[in-house]
């Protein structure tokens, strides 16, 4: 239940973009073929951008890129908190890295629901250039 509902979040939140668009750009009021395909192309590439690089970003996340500068922010807040709970919640950059890792964010839902997205958006901003 729990990993369907992941992209079909990630999809609705992608549609609602995509209408978003459409009517910001007035979708309704085009006025010939032309302009109607270029609303279409750039309604369904940006939800497709946002959803493709979302996931790219977990992606860089669950590689540990940014470990050296959440550690350094824990020590931060760890510095303002009482002795006793700084004794309590005492770990290495090597623990700190470690437990970090270990946690698995999905993330391929994101990309694919962004290639899905995408991937009509390309079509439409090629047709655009043939209409």
């Amino acid at each position: 239940m729990r990993s369907a509902l992941r992209p079909l979040i990630a999809a609705l939140s992608g549609a609602a973009v995509c209408a978003a668009v459409l009517f910001g750009k007035g979708i309704l009021s085009a006025e010939n073929a032309r302009e109607t395909v270029r609303i279409l192309s750039d309604a369904f590439t940006v939800p497709g951008l946002l959803l493709l690089l979302c996931g790219l970003f977990v992606w860089i996340l669950r590689q540990g890129t940014f470990s050296g500068m959440g550690y350094a922010f824990r020590k931060i807040y760890l510095a303002l908190r009482s002795e006793k709970y700084r004794e309590e919640h005492k770990e290495s950059y090597s623990e700190y890295r470690e437990r970090r890792l270990s946690r698995k964010r999905p993330f391929l839902f994101l990309i694919i629901t962004g290639a899905a997205f995408l991937v009509p958006g390309i079509a439409f901003a090629i047709a655009y250039f043939f209409v």
